[in-house]
């Protein structure tokens, strides 16, 4: 299980860079008052869930290292 949270946490991390390279697109400076704002044209479409299945991957890659962390320490005591 640690072998694979090390798994998760990398691809979770991959998965999110491609995903940051993908939605660099969703801002927009408006030419009135010249903040970024996300275009949300598309509605749920807009959403980067890209970046939201990385994250989501990598801290199921943490959470699986931590209980493997606390199944080592009940193995020793």
């Amino acid at each position: 299980m640690r072998n694979s949270g090390k798994i998760l946490i990398a691809l979770g991390v991959v998965i999110m860079l491609i995903g940051c390279y993908i939605f660099r697109n969703l801002n927009h400076v408006s030419a009135v008052d010249s903040h970024s704002w996300t275009i949300n044209l598309n509605g749920i479409n807009s959403f980067p869930w890209i970046i939201f299945s990385g994250f989501v991957i990598f801290m199921v890659g943490i959470s699986f290292i931590i209980a493997t962390t606390k199944e080592i320490h009940q193995r020793i005591s």
